[in-house]
C-alpha cells in the first residue's frame, strides 16, 4: 500500500479533468449570467434576482453533472488524462450546465441493457 494505491482510491484525484472542466464552465456561466442579467429591463433588484437565479441554476446543474459523470472517470491514473481539457469538452460542460434538466431527464428514462 503505497502512494500509488492511495491515488487509485482517491475519488477527487480520479475526477481531476472533470472538476477542471466543471470549474471553467462555471466561470463562463457566471459571466453569461451577468450578461443575461444586464439585459433584463427594470431596476437593480430585477437584474440582481435574474443573476442570482441564473447562477443558482448553473451551479445546481454543474453539481448534478459532476455527480453523474464521476462514475465514468477511469480508475487508472494513466488513462485519466487522455480526454484532457479540450475546448470541445469545456464547451459541452458550459452548454450542459444550462440545459442540465434535459440531460438528467434523458438519462433517467434511457433503457438499460
Amino acid at each position: 500500500m503505497g502512494k500509488q494505491d492511495d491515488e487509485f482510491d482517491d475519488p477527487l484525484a480520479r475526477m481531476g479533468m472533470t472538476l477542471a472542466c466543471a470549474l471553467i464552465a462555471q466561470i463562463a456561466s457566471v459571466i453569461a449570467a451577468a450578461l443575461l442579467a444586464s439585459m433584463v429591463p427594470g431596476g437593480y433588484q430585477a437584474r440582481a434576482w435574474t443573476f442570482l437565479g441564473a447562477v443558482a441554476w448553473t451551479v445546481a446543474g454543474t453539481v448534478i453533472l459532476v455527480l453523474k459523470t464521476s462514475r465514468a472517470e477511469p480508475r487508472d491514473p494513466r488513462l485519466r488524462g487522455l480526454r484532457g481539457l479540450r475546448p470541445a469538452r469545456i464547451a459541452l460542460w458550459i452548454v450542459s450546465s444550462w440545459l442540465w434538466p434535459i440531460l438528467v431527464r434523458w438519462t433517467d428514462h434511457r433503457p438499460r441493457n
